[in-house]
């Protein structure tokens, strides 16, 4: 099967960044161990001091300046191929987190854990084999439009959970909440730039529409970070990821189609052939992926050499 141009290029453009954003989880996480280490509830309790010491930690914000690129990346492409393509490949940054942590760091990786990199690489490569990547400029304003109640729907019952109910089961309930807000968030990022595009054409509505999109990019991608921090302070991380990142990739990836008019099946040449469902099969290897690289990446390197010493 030929690899066309849009596709190499979505794939290059996507491979790099998964080795930016692998590679600034990794100097993120060193950066935590040489401030002392973070516990959420400490920071929300004592921001600005817990704030200051990583923001003073050289390590951290160089990591900090990495992340920022990769996510620059990311909306290049978002900007020129389809949601529906983009936000799977974000998964990218998994396989490359892991690989660095194992030649970096001597991170022991299991045969299941290979097999699931393997699973990864798998729908990666289905994905740049799957035609028509590029993405058009049409919008289905009225849909956009009416993600506001459904949003502000969510809002309500999380912060109804979080302060009325206090259920326990949080690292089950939270990632549910984290990944809706930030699939949600890849469609405002979307007609965002989309606007962008044609603000010099005077339309009000398209103004008005650009306008929306930035106060709704606000918001989602704000309750997804509180919602994934209350995740991780009262959950396993091996269970608040995959439902995070699964749930992420599944909201932007089907509602991309009622959005954005994207196909999620692709007919060649008029007729239903393997590759027209290249797309739906790179999916489901990308989910299946990330419920096997589940786990935090540990290190006894950085626990040895950056642990704080108490005198």
């Amino acid at each position: 099967m030929v690899v066309s141009i849009d596709n190499f290029l979505i794939l290059t453009i996507m491979l790099i960044y998964g080795v930016v954003s692998g590679a600034s989880a990794i100097i993120l996480k060193i950066g935590i161990f040489r401030a002392g280490g973070i516990k959420i509830n400490d920071f929300i309790r004592d921001i600005v001091p817990a704030a200051w010491r990583l923001i003073t930690t050289p390590v951290w914000f160089v990591g900090g300046i990495v992340a920022i690129t990769g996510f620059i990346i990311y909306t290049v492409a978002l900007n020129v191929y389809d949601v529906s393509v983009v936000k799977p490949l974000v998964n990218t940054n998994l396989l490359f987190t892991f690989l660095f942590a194992y030649l970096i760091f001597k991170e022991n990786l299991t045969r299941i854990e290979w097999f699931g990199i393997g699973i990864l690489i798998i729908g990666i490569l289905l994905f740049s084999l799957s035609p028509d990547v590029e993405s058009t400029e049409d919008m289905n304003i009225p849909l956009l439009l009416g993600l506001l109640p459904l949003t502000l729907v969510f809002v309500v019952t999380m912060v109804f959970i979080m302060f009325i109910l206090k259920i326990g089961q949080a690292e089950f309930v939270f990632p549910l909440f984290a990944g809706t807000f930030y699939g949600l968030g890849t469609f405002f990022t979307k007609s965002l730039l989309i606007g962008l595009k044609q603000l010099n054409s005077g339309d009000i509505l398209v103004l008005g529409v650009f306008f929306y999109s930035v106060f709704m990019l606000l918001l989602t991608y704000g309750f997804a970070i509180i919602a994934q921090m209350l995740a991780f302070e009262q959950g396993r991380l091996s269970i608040v990821s995959p439902i995070t990142n699964a749930l992420s990739v599944l909201v932007s990836f089907f509602g991309a189609f009622f959005i954005f008019y994207e196909d999620l099946i692709n007919p060649i040449g008029g007729e239903l052939v393997l590759q027209s469902f290249y797309k739906i099969f790179g999916l489901i290897c990308i989910i299946i992926a990330l419920f096997i690289l589940r786990r935090e990446i540990t290190s006894p390197f950085l626990t040895q050499k950056y642990r704080k010493v108490e005198d």
